[in-house]
């Protein structure tokens, strides 16, 4: 690839003119021979940067024809079809794929939102139930204290059932 620039450098220089060559357009001051030499060098250093450019370019392109090639053998539909087809054809399986995944996870989501609904009841209903049963121990518990006086107290029944009127 250098070879394809080395000779059209000499085109630029001065010394590729013969003995007796003079620039066509050079005008005969003393200043032109500095001024000449300094746009000379400016123009040469712009190819230069072209140059190294466009190799830099062809370098790249050389690279990203190696990855198609890669590209081709990986997906056999890309040499067949040419790049706008196969990329849309990609891009409707892709989009159709995407969907239907999106619709069964959007299906996942609320049979999860349902089953936590229902968990949250039930839970609600088992604390309502641990309430009550945690009630009942304690009806249970102020009876029996209830029941051991009454039987503690024995005759006194009666006077549990009918106080006597106060004295007063």
């Amino acid at each position: 690839m250098d070879s394809m620039f080395e000779d059209d450098i000499s085109i630029l220089t001065q010394d590729a003119l013969g003995p007796d060559e003079d620039w066509l357009d050079s005008p005969n001051t003393d200043l032109s021979g500095e001024m000449c030499s300094a746009s000379h060098f400016a123009l040469i250093t712009a190819y230069d940067d072209i140059k190294n450019r466009l190799t830099g370019l062809e370098r790249e392109n050389s690279t990203l024809k190696r990855r198609l090639k890669m590209y081709e053998v990986k997906y056999p539909l890309i040499g067949e079809f040419g790049e706008e087809h196969i990329f849309s054809l990609y891009e409707a399986k892709e989009t159709s794929l995407l969907k239907s995944e999106k619709a069964s996870l959007q299906q996942q989501l609320n049979q999860f939102q349902h089953e936590l609904q229902k968990s949250k009841e039930r839970e609600e209903q088992l604390e309502e139930m641990i309430q009550a049963y945690e009630k009942l121990c304690v009806e249970k518990a102020d009876l029996e204290t209830e029941l051991g006086e009454m039987v503690g107290a024995g005759g006194n029944l009666g006077t549990l059932v009918s106080p006597s009127p106060p004295h007063g």
